[in-house]
């Protein structure tokens, strides 16, 4: 680009990256999947912040797992 425009001086941008720009918030537990061969769980969450995607993420590596695993297995009961 210096040869096509020599007197543009480009400016840096300075973005901080995704993970550290806001706290990722879960909103809710999507579904659930064990793992072969482990007495294991993983759980895929949905963000608050819709710039993070879906994520498995272990039940330790869940801040609130309690509350949303209640919530989650409530939504996925047939209701009677």
């Amino acid at each position: 680009d210096k040869e096509s425009f020599p007197l543009r001086n480009p400016t840096p941008l300075n973005v901080p990256p995704v993970e550290q720009s806001e706290d990722k918030k879960i909103k809710k537990v999507i579904k659930e999947r064990r793992l072969r061969g482990k007495n294991e769980r993983e759980y895929l969450v949905r963000y608050r912040n819709p710039v993070h995607e879906d994520e498995w993420l272990a039940e330790s590596e869940r801040p609130d797992s309690d509350r949303l695993l209640r919530r989650f297995r409530h939504e996925i009961q047939p209701q009677a």
